[in-house]
């Protein structure tokens, strides 16, 4: 967990580095140099909203599966506890 959230952190501090060296030798006005900051920055927004909400539909369906694992082993376990007892 640590190590992504550094990547996601380098990634950002790039987009942001890029951002501003993007705005420094742009050759438009600042009026339009802000609305495509703007629109671009929306844009980011809902990409990176976007990227989060799968992030925690996958989280959600790999704890659903793991606890449906955990509870099948459980089951077997159980079981196999139950035929060893008897068996003896």
């Amino acid at each position: 967990m640590k190590n992504s959230a550094n990547i996601f952190l380098g990634i950002l501090g790039a987009a942001t580095a890029g951002v501003i060296i993007g705005m420094l030798i742009a050759p438009e006005k600042g009026e339009n140099l802000r609305k495509n900051l703007k629109g671009t920055a929306g844009d980011v927004a809902k990409k990176l909203g976007n990227l989060l909400n799968q992030g925690k539909e996958h989280y959600e369906e790999l704890k659903s599966k793991a606890l449906e694992e955990a509870d099948e082993f459980k089951h077997e376990a159980t079981n196999t506890y139950k035929k060893a007892k008897s068996s003896m």
